[in-house]
């Protein structure tokens, strides 16, 4: 399970926004300060998500909480929406060479962006497939910190 801590900024009915903070590798390095990567990361990774997640703990805003997503649904996803475009496009014009071998180089490119736009359609049918059974969405896995409310008790000076 990925997991990823941030704080709830607002509640609506059964509904948490959470927001988080884009972390990267560089952060923990040691060599960050003098690497060119770490500095370029340091001036462009201040990031900030805002994510709706559904409350079945009671989170409140302000609360810090723990949200995931599977593991194995962020590979699939990955896969899908990575390989099946570039697959459907290889595809197409290996299929489009067998069958009509005196294609033009244009009519190759036609073929090969046919392809490309069925893997694209393969990728939204998925997406809609798995927004139907909800997979897809992170889920809120516990409340990490809960401020505490202090209020101040006045006594009467006798």
């Amino acid at each position: 399970m990925f997991v990823e801590v941030g704080q709830v900024i607002a509640a609506e009915d059964d509904t948490v926004w959470v927001q988080t903070q884009s972390k990267t590798g560089c952060s923990s390095c040691k060599v960050s300060s003098t690497c060119g990567s770490g500095i370029v990361n340091k001036a462009f990774s201040h990031k900030v998500f805002v994510t709706p997640l559904k409350n079945s703990l009671g989170a409140h805003i302000n609360d810090e909480v723990e949200g995931g997503i599977p593991e194995d649904l962020v590979l699939k996803a990955s896969l899908v929406v990575y390989l099946l475009p570039l697959l459907c496009l290889i595809l197409a014009l290996t299929l489009s060479s067998l069958f009509l071998p005196n294609l033009t180089e244009l009519a190759s490119i036609v073929s090969a962006v046919i392809g490309l736009t069925v893997g694209f359609l393969g990728v939204r049918w998925f997406a809609n497939r798995q927004s139907a059974q909800q997979q897809l969405e992170p889920v809120l896995l516990k409340i990490v910190k809960r401020p505490i409310t202090v209020t101040q008790v006045v006594t009467s000076a006798d």
